[in-house]
């Protein structure tokens, strides 16, 4: 079974049915069936984050938000613990010009020999 490392961008096209692009969300959920997803902890924040914006921007309604993460909490993601030093470690984040929270998911990635599925052209730009 192969894993991934799928960041908050491409999980909350899950759920957001008005986003851009969709598919190729749409498909990493669908390969879950087979595969698991590997994510730092980070990715539950940005996931409630998004859907608390969404929902305060009228796209989706309170039971929405409540009904999604109950669909998250089902889903096989093994969530990953980064220990302070690990964090302070990234020198990605440097390189390459992005957040810390982005170059979270790609250094995960590239520490297990895993590929990264996101829905962020920065993030995708780094991670090749």
């Amino acid at each position: 079974m192969n894993d991934f490392v799928p960041d908050a961008s491409v999980s909350l096209q899950w759920f957001l049915e008005d986003e851009a692009n969709r598919e190729y969300s749409l498909k990493i959920l669908k390969s879950l069936a087979s595969k698991h997803a590997v994510v730092p902890t980070l990715c539950f924040y940005g996931v409630v984050n998004g859907l608390l914006m969404a929902q305060r921007r009228k796209r989706i309604a309170e039971m929405q938000v409540n009904g999604f993460l109950s669909r998250v909490q089902k889903l096989p993601i093994k969530r990953v613990e980064q220990t302070l030093d690990q964090i302070r470690k990234l020198p990605l984040a440097r390189e390459t010009s992005l957040t810390c929270h982005d170059a979270a998911y790609l250094a995960l990635a590239m520490s297990r020999n895993l590929p990264l599925a996101t829905a962020d052209s920065d993030l995708l730009k780094a991670g090749v």
